[in-house]
């Protein structure tokens, strides 16, 4: 489906905790086809710098609306948190590829590291109308980064042990790879846990689909600026050919650059 390059206009844009805001934009047409994994571009309003738009995972979509989280890292982000409501955004979406979404008796295992909880609310909320009420592991170094996890009912790992599990999200991981029955994960997060969870998955011979975070200049595939490597030779875009990949399709020893 082509994506639709529109004026956007702002619902809300709340900062849930110092640093991370969910913004909720009025863009019923994106909001009909999006699908959960798929991200949006935007492009803060004030002038051309920073030139670049920035990619965002879509964190939900209903009822004509679709919202994004995101953390203040750049002049960009910055720019995009002292926006308030009624104002416009140019926006393109929904770009990429979505996590595939199948009926089934299997059960599925959600698994987020840092903001790569942002995609996670619409891909449970989907599973969840299948009958597939999805399993949330959530990790972070310390409880100060956690988002808001209490509202997705997550089992939660911190490194330093200051919420939930002390250690890493993927030992949360293999405790229910190691439980009876068919088991699909979704994956999002730094490069390294995508990386263990991907061998943890085929080590279990478990299907596994992991969102890939990468620079992105187009959106579109034509500039080739967030290309990774496969695991066949040759390279894969992000934004094109994912950011939703099975995991065994990427060379997991060749790290894109952030």
């Amino acid at each position: 489906m082509t994506p639709s390059r529109l004026q956007a206009r702002i619902l809300s844009n709340r900062e849930k905790k110092k640093g991370v805001f969910l913004m909720e934009l009025k863009a019923p047409g994106i909001a009909r086809s999006a699908r959960p994994g798929q991200f949006i571009m935007v492009r803060p309003p004030h002038g051309s710098d920073p030139l670049l738009p920035r990619p965002f995972s879509i964190h939900d979509a209903r009822d004509g609306s679709v919202s994004i989280l995101y953390r203040v890292v750049g002049r960009g982000t910055e720019q995009l948190s002292g926006l308030g409501k009624g104002q416009a955004l140019a926006v393109t979406g929904p770009l990429g590829r979505g996590f595939p979404i199948r009926a089934g008796n299997y059960r599925p295992a959600l698994v987020a590291g840092g903001m790569g909880l942002a995609p996670m609310p619409f891909l449970a909320k989907k599973l969840a109308a299948l009958g597939r009420i999805p399993k949330i592991l959530y990790g972070c170094r310390t409880k100060g980064e956690l988002l808001g996890p209490s509202t997705l009912g997550a089992v939660i790992a911190t490194d330093d042990g200051s919420c939930g599990r002390r250690g890493l999200v993927t030992g949360l991981l293999e405790e229910e790879l190691c439980r009876a029955g068919s088991c699909r994960v979704f994956a999002c997060g730094p490069w390294a846990m995508l990386r263990q969870v991907s061998l943890l998955c085929q080590k279990s011979q478990v299907p596994c689909q992991v969102s890939l975070e990468a620079r992105m200049a187009c959106g579109l595939g034509a500039c080739q600026g967030c290309a990774v490597r496969g695991v066949h030779g040759g390279y894969l875009s992000v934004c094109s050919d994912g950011p939703v990949f099975d995991s065994r399709l990427i060379d997991w020893e060749q790290e894109p650059p952030l």
